[in-house]
């Protein structure tokens, strides 16, 4: 997730103006059931009106690399950005909170974050099919958005101060690399899918074969494993993000 110093950028890009809330305060791990139900509980307490509750993002899937907690709540009012930051304040790793009203679209972005890997905290899940909807109509310029995110990324790893946290944040940029060939491969395909295995069985060649090395490479060996190389993180994500570009852009010129 952005922080909050780019809500204002991020919301032409991903959010499509959804409210959008950010506890500062640093940590990781990963959290239980009976934590979940607690952060829904004082969530619930603050803002009656909430319909659902989604986690979402790393948090589902990578647990152990997660920096923070997704979360995307419907609800049928919504209240000031501070009701929900005073809520999960005291949570003792990052909670990002994305706030939404029945019927307001979401961003591709958080669509294909949903979709990729979530879990229905409260609720009967129709946010998740509204982000099916949202992820349907994803473009080649939202694969690109996808880019800039992951460039935040790398400039979060360069300003942080510590290798552990680092680290993090250059496995999230690579990673984010992947997100955005993965929703060209999708685009391409004019699929909701999005098991990158079925994507790549999907494209034809060459696409495949460069799908599968941006799989292997930026979302199992430098996401999952951190086997990337560390003294010149830098240098490699950019050269990634041009070799993801120019996939992107082969894609559409194909299609």
């Amino acid at each position: 997730m952005v922080s909050a110093a780019r809500c204002q950028t991020a919301q032409g890009l991903d959010f499509k103006g959804l409210g959008f809330s950010r506890v500062k305060k640093m940590g990781r791990g990963t959290v239980s059931a009976r934590q979940l139900k607690e952060l829904c509980e004082k969530l619930l307490r603050a803002d009656p009106d909430i319909q659902e509750i989604i986690q979402f993002g790393s948090s589902v899937y990578a647990p152990d690399l997660a920096l923070d907690l997704d979360l995307l709540v419907t609800t049928a009012a919504r209240k000031g950005d501070d009701v929900y930051w005073d809520a999960v304040a005291d949570w003792p790793v990052n909670v990002d909170v994305v706030v939404r009203q029945p019927g307001e679209p979401i961003g591709g972005w958080i669509a294909l974050g949903v979709c990729a890997a979530h879990q229905v905290l409260y609720g009967s899940g129709a946010t998740v099919e509204e982000a099916k909807v949202a992820m349907a109509i994803l473009t080649y310029d939202e694969a690109r958005k996808i880019i800039l995110v992951a460039d935040h990324h790398l400039e979060d790893a360069l300003s942080t101060a510590g290798d552990f946290f680092r680290d993090r944040y250059y496995r999230t940029a690579f990673n984010a690399l992947f997100d955005a060939a993965r929703s060209a491969a999708m685009t391409y395909l004019a699929t909701e899918e999005t098991r990158w295995g079925e994507l790549r069985s999907g494209l034809p060649k060459p696409f495949s074969e460069q799908f599968r090395e941006i799989a292997n490479v930026l979302h199992i060996a430098y996401f999952y494993r951190g086997d990337y190389p560390h003294q010149e993180a830098e240098g490699e994500f950019r050269r990634w993000r041009e070799r993801v570009g120019r996939f992107i852009e082969a894609l559409e010129q194909s299609g």
